[in-house]
């Protein structure tokens, strides 16, 4: 067996990278360089991308964020704002075994865990894309894990069949309130909409509208992508949700709402016409997300989805666990 090494990336090397999350599965948008430069230029989110090679070719890796938490504390994570899952990815094993694949799996990412267990981090967190099943390579030594949910749709299956009554309500609300959908890529037009959401909760946008332009910006240069609308018969935009592509499947990255209209079925109207959109531009899945908080997956669930499993895995040194339950007290006696 070929040993594997296991080495920081040079920005040199991204476009090796970005290949490697082309061509494996689950590679997604949120793995590529580019993203993880929105991040850095736009969120101060410093990364690096962990490389595993065999015989001098890239089969494997992981982007980490990094922060030093007051100069005492190293902590290393796969996920940030608005980037619910990244994490290890590995090149597709050509074995149609399936004991074989697991091996290959096993390969590269022993060696990694190895590898990031000597990084000096005080806290090490990756969220796996959905498609990653296996981490028994972190569990078995001693990592802890958590299991999360997404909710696809199959966008082979008629929408019409699965369809709930209180969609099909919402539906025949948002027609007779004279509603269209249609594609509009415009930052401005989707921050807007976010802003009205936190301003009902008298709150601020999470994250500001440059990060957004920059998205745009990628998704429009690369053809990965693109927003839908919903508007008024007189062109306001309503709501609006930003589907990102994938190799067979697309994520509906985020949305946001006019809480105004909410009561005219938008939501219900993107979703229904995203379904028909995709499903004849050839895509097999839909990944709708929202399963992981109540409400969003009530709603969801009334286009009758397919709850899919994904994980993350931590490790956390015994400084950083002391740390964590002091400043959990600490909070709990200034509340």
């Amino acid at each position: 067996m070929d040993k594997i090494e296991v080495r920081e990336l040079a920005p040199s090397e991204y476009k090796e990278w970005d290949l490697l999350v082309e061509n494996a599965q689950p590679g997604t948008l949120f793995h590529t360089s580019e993203w993880l430069e929105i991040c850095r230029d736009v969120l101060s989110k410093d990364f690096k991308i962990y490389g595993c090679f065999k015989k001098g070719d890239l089969v494997g890796g992981c982007p980490l964020f990094i922060k030093n938490i007051k100069g005492v504390l190293k902590v290393a994570t796969s996920t940030c704002d608005m980037t619910s899952y990244s994490g290890p990815l590995i090149k597709e094993s050509a074995s149609p075994k399936p004991s074989k694949r697991i091996q290959d799996i096993h390969e590269i990412l022993n060696p990694l865990r190895e590898f990031l267990c000597k990084q000096g981090f005080d806290s090490i967190h990756l969220t796996f894309a959905p498609g990653f099943e296996d981490v028994r390579p972190f569990t078995w030594y001693g990592w802890d894990s958590t299991v999360h949910y997404t909710h696809c749709l199959n966008l082979k299956e008629d929408v019409d069949d699965n369809l709930s009554r209180k969609i099909r309500r919402e539906l025949k609300t948002a027609n007779e309130a004279g509603l269209k959908t249609r594609a509009w890529n415009d930052p401005e037009t989707y921050y807007n909409l976010l802003s009205m959401v936190y301003e009902k909760q008298n709150l601020a946008p999470p994250l500001p509208i440059e990060f957004f332009e920059r998205v745009f910006k990628l998704i429009q240069e690369k053809d990965i992508g693109y927003m839908f609308v919903s508007e008024t018969p007189e062109g306001e935009a309503v709501a609006a949700h930003l589907n990102l592509y994938g190799k067979k499947c697309t994520v509906t990255w985020t949305s946001a709402l006019n809480p105004d209209f909410g009561r005219l079925g938008p939501n219900a109207l993107l979703y229904y016409n995203e379904f028909l959109d995709l499903k004849s531009r050839d895509f097999e899945y839909m990944n709708v997300m929202a399963a992981n908080i109540p409400r969003f997956a009530d709603f969801i669930m009334g286009f009758s989805p397919e709850l899919i499993p994904y994980y993350s895995v931590t490790l956390e040194s015994k400084k950083y666990s002391v740390a964590k339950t002091l400043y959990n007290i600490t909070r709990k006696e200034t509340e």
